[in-house]
């Protein structure tokens, strides 16, 4: 559903700048009762598209680099990416950057991949404030996946081995089955998209991270360790839990080998990271041990106390500050005195 004047501020940018691919300001209906949620006055929550390190598309508020660079309400917000189903581009321009990568399937990944494609080949991604226009945000996909969903990490590999350069090893550690593809090449013939690329002139990735979207924290992209945390007591894993976005504890679970609420990394800032989506770090409590938002970001910025850990050639998962330990006893990990003997206190990556 459109406001009125929907139209008009997309078209008048693309004539302006015929290499911006324009998206309306999105204004959420209500998937039940279909009410529209008006757009905020002033443009005080404006929000622009972006993404985790598992290339999925999300949304952030724009940040103040951003809301200072634009002059007036009217001006357009640049966005690292965009949603995909509501944007508008010139035909010629469309064409010229390689249109869609028709070896991609169904649904999945391709909004992300013209995104990257159009800003380091030149263009710019926007949303343009004065065009407003209303969708259904549906709770689950209502597309048929008659190969199963893996054609979703398929399109997200083609991406990634196109455009992402050495960042695309960061994708895979976070979806082993994007992995596997990549190691056994499964993911269709992309010569044409890297040739597209270099008749192009495009830019490196690193550019996009450092000039587009410098606000997108960067995981180490050879972490110290990696993978699934084993106790050698239990035989089960330190896991997230569900629908654990920060501040509730963790568990232990039986090892299952795939990655997801089982995924940590130890940096080189020696923190313990559960990074698939949200960047969550591992905190030491009074007794307890829970994920919280990390609070670096980057430097010069430093890693507060609760969340520095040392792994010792022991196995032992100690933070420095409280001399405490991370063990498995009970159903929740919890820190105690260390005790290198106590084989609940004993981890390794696998």
């Amino acid at each position: 559903e459109c406001f009125h004047g929907w139209l008009e501020p997309l078209l008048s940018r693309i004539a302006e700048e015929p290499t911006a691919v324009v998206s309306p300001d999105i204004a959420t209906i209500d998937l039940n009762t279909f009410e529209f949620s008006k757009p905020v006055q002033n443009g005080k929550q404006h929000s622009r598209g972006n993404f985790d390190w598992s290339l999925t598309f999300g949304w952030e508020v724009i940040p103040p680099r951003e809301r200072q660079r634009r002059k007036d309400e009217t001006f357009p917000i640049k966005s690292p990416t965009f949603a995909g189903g509501l944007f508008a581009i010139s035909r010629s321009y469309f064409e010229h950057i390689g249109s869609y990568d028709d070896q991609m399937e169904i649904w999945g990944g391709e909004n992300v991949e013209m995104s990257f494609r159009v800003w380091q080949c030149g263009g710019q991604v926007e949303i343009i404030p004065c065009s407003v226009v209303g969708h259904v945000f549906r709770s689950k996909s209502p597309h048929t996946f008659p190969k199963g969903t893996q054609v979703i990490s398929r399109n997200q590999v083609r991406l990634a081995e196109v455009w992402m350069d050495d960042y695309k090893e960061i994708f895979y550690r976070r979806n082993q089955q994007a992995a596997q593809m990549a190691r056994e090449k499964t993911y269709g013939d992309i010569t044409d998209r890297r040739k597209l690329r270099e008749r192009l002139h495009c830019k490196n990735f690193t550019w996009y991270l450092q000039t587009v979207y410098p606000e997108m924290f960067v995981p180490d992209l050879t972490p110290t360790f990696y993978g699934a945390i084993k106790n050698e007591g239990t035989k089960s894993c330190l896991d997230v839990g569900e629908n654990n976005h920060g501040g509730k504890p963790l568990i232990m679970y039986p090892c299952h080998g795939m990655g997801g609420n089982q995924y940590f990394e130890y940096t080189s800032q020696r923190e313990l990271r559960h990074n698939i989506g949200k960047e969550l770090c591992l905190r030491a409590g009074s007794g307890t041990a829970e994920l919280g938002d990390c609070q670096y970001r980057g430097k010069p910025g430093r890693v507060p106390a609760n969340e520095e850990w040392d792994l010792a050639q022991n196995q032992l998962i100690k933070n420095p500050a409280s001399s405490m330990c991370l063990t498995s006893r009970g159903k929740h990990p919890a820190m105690v005195p260390c005790n290198p003997a106590d084989p609940h206190q004993l981890w390794s990556f696998t």
